[in-house]
């Protein structure tokens, strides 16, 4: 912990990822599944959560699960770290949830460890259940962690909730409702989650098929809200510099990701035959004065991830 952003940094950090549109509210008890008014504008939510979650370093995710936060910041530091696979967290993850020491935080380390998926998520789960359901006095997360237990048995093909689900055993002895369809429905609330956010992740919000573009490891999309100003400074700058004689001249350009750790930035474009594009532009927003920026094309979804994973190197 000796590397947590000091408190000004955090308090950044807070305002970036949790109090963007009371983030919070939408993700305790999955509420965005309901409280959204349609599928596009769940899709839009989902899709900011997405970016970023793929934004956000271990550094942020650590401050954010640190001592001294808030449940509204674990909460949303878990989805993150599940959405983005930052499996490095799963210990911290591990730990928060067995300690049980905030309210609704613990939601959202189940659904973490679901997305995570593997049988190490499970053991940890595991343990939780086997501590919190001999405490029939405490109504904890119980429900979220056999939900997400469950989940990952069916992603595994395992049977690590067995032990507690069998007649007569633990989970009935903490709970009330012993019907196979409970179960069955805290499962299905864990798929249905993560089903939204993969949906999500492959939805185009101006309609068109860009995001069957693989992003690897590095690249990160670009977020609806950020878009316009994006465009505004960069898109326009770097097309009217482009000659007429050049493939993209006069047509129109969207940009979807930038690459994190160096200055690229990857576009849609319009019209066929050229799909993609990827340019080099400086931190400015605009190519480094005197130096012709250089564009690499693609015209399917498989050369451009093999394009962006080549300029990674």
């Amino acid at each position: 912990m000796d590397d947590l952003p000091a408190p000004a940094a955090l308090g950044a950090t807070i305002r970036r990822y949790v109090s963007v549109d009371r983030r919070h509210l939408e993700l305790l008890h999955g509420n965005m599944q309901r409280r959204r008014t349609g599928p596009v504008d769940r899709t839009a939510f989902l899709r900011e959560l997405i970016a970023d979650s793929e934004r956000v370093d271990d550094q942020e995710l650590a401050a954010l699960l640190g001592h001294g936060s808030g449940w509204r910041e674990r909460l949303v530091a878990a989805w993150m770290a599940g959405i983005g696979g930052h499996t490095r967290q799963r210990q911290r993850i591990g730990e928060l949830l067995i300690e049980s020491r905030q309210t609704y935080a613990g939601q959202g380390y189940c659904f973490a460890l679901a997305c995570f998926g593997t049988p190490a998520d499970a053991q940890v789960l595991c343990d939780y259940l086997d501590q919190y359901l001999r405490r029939p006095d405490l109504y904890y997360d119980q429900h979220w962690a056999i939900g997400a237990l469950l989940d990952i048995d069916t992603q595994l093909g395992s049977d690590y909730a067995e032990r507690f689900t069998v007649p007569d055993v633990l989970w009935q002895q903490w709970t009330r409702d012993r019907s196979p369809e409970y179960l069955e429905a805290q499962k299905d609330q864990f798929a249905e989650l993560r089903a939204l956010v993969e949906e999500a992740r492959q939805t185009d919000p101006a309609g068109t098929d860009q995001r069957t573009v693989r992003l690897p490891a590095g690249w990160v999309p670009i977020p609806e809200h950020d878009r316009a100003v994006f465009e505004a400074e960069v898109v326009t700058g770097v097309s009217a510099d482009l000659k007429q004689s050049h493939p993209l001249a006069g047509r129109p350009l969207m940009a979807v990701a930038h690459c994190s750790q160096r200055d690229y930035v990857l576009f849609e474009v319009a019209e066929e035959p050229i799909r993609w594009a990827l340019v080099e532009l400086s931190w400015s927003g605009k190519p480094e004065p005197g130096i012709q920026p250089h564009w690499h094309f693609f015209a399917s979804p498989e050369t451009a991830a093999a394009g962006l994973r080549e300029h990674m190197r």
